[in-house]
């Protein structure tokens, strides 16, 4: 008998990262807040595998872009979602947030620049041209996504793409729903189904 081995979906990808990154900002309130949290390794170890599986069925480009739009968007919406936020606050957490980013990552190839690119277009987009097919947005965003993602690297960068978005938008759904774990998965489980 073989074994089949399904392809996991961008958008349940999306969801798992995002639930394992809310739940754990969620229970770290518990812990000192000066401490860093602990690296979450079944989250680094099931995202590597979906990679893996996505490149082996030669769908990596494809299924990691629309991953990186998923948490994009969702990120988008959590930050409309808080109090008071407005497209000005909204572009001017970018920026700042965008800065910060810039200066904390240092290293020779980091993810964060793009991530802010992609979150900017997400952005203007959902602000200026809400009913715009989404075709025209994975067009906008493929390109810096694209250009970051390199041949020889590729499920090393899709991946720090993925952490990078998934490290910013958990903290923010967490956030939006006081951090109380219940209100996570149930909010979480209305989305996916």
């Amino acid at each position: 008998m073989t074994e089949t081995t399904i392809r996991p979906e961008p958008r349940t990808t999306a969801f798992s990262l995002i639930r394992a990154t809310a739940l754990d900002h969620a229970t770290r309130r518990d812990h000192r807040e000066d401490e860093p949290p602990p690296p979450n390794r079944e989250m680094y170890n099931d995202l590597t595998s979906v990679l893996e599986n996505w490149h082996a069925a030669d769908t990596l480009r494809e299924d990691s872009l629309l991953l990186a739009e998923w948490l994009a968007v969702e990120l988008c919406g959590y930050l409309y979602g808080q109090p008071n936020q407005d497209r000005a606050r909204l572009d001017q957490w970018l920026r700042e947030f965008g800065d910060q980013v810039c200066h904390s990552q240092m290293h020779a190839h980091p993810a964060g620049p793009t991530a802010v690119e992609i979150m900017s277009v997400v952005a203007d987009e959902l602000a200026t041209r809400p009913d715009e097919p989404a075709g025209q947005r994975l067009v906008r965003i493929g390109a810096p996504y694209l250009h970051y993602v390199r041949p020889d690297h590729a499920v090393e960068d899709t991946r720090e793409i993925a952490l990078t978005f998934a490290l910013w938008v958990g903290p923010q759904l967490a956030e939006l729903m006081h951090h109380d774990v219940v209100r996570i998965n149930a909010y979480l489980n209305s989305r996916i189904r």
